[in-house]
């Protein structure tokens, strides 16, 4: 088991790692009363991630959700805010997270499956 020292240590590392800075939007509902509703994307500020290609196991597993789309995987601090449904900006579009891929208590990041939008 690590101490709170090593993973502090460890957080920091992965942290200068995280090399692209990408702005992070979430869909907020609201209704006008007479049963309209309206959908807006706030932004919720920058995330620091790595871009990299998923695993041709994660390509498998989520083919269903990608399709002909593009995917392309995201890697954030555990500490990070993204939810499924979130938008980010990427390589001059935009991106919806699909999935989170790894949920394992033992690592100090997650990776999300992103496909693009437009």
């Amino acid at each position: 088991m690590l101490s709170p020292a090593e993973l502090a240590s460890m957080t920091t590392t992965v942290a200068a790692t995280l090399d692209v800075s990408l702005p992070l939007a979430r869909k907020t509902t609201t209704s006008d009363g007479y049963g309209h509703s309206t959908e807006t994307w706030i932004s919720q500020g920058n995330v620091q991630v790595n871009v990299i290609k998923p695993s041709a196991t994660h390509l498998q597993l989520f083919a269903a959700i990608i399709g002909t789309q593009r995917a392309l995987t995201l890697r954030a601090l555990q500490t990070t805010d993204i939810r499924e449904g979130d938008h980010v900006t990427y390589d001059n579009a935009t991106w919806t997270i699909q999935a989170l891929l790894d949920a394992s208590s033992y690592t100090v990041t997650k990776e999300y499956l992103m496909t693009v939008v437009s």
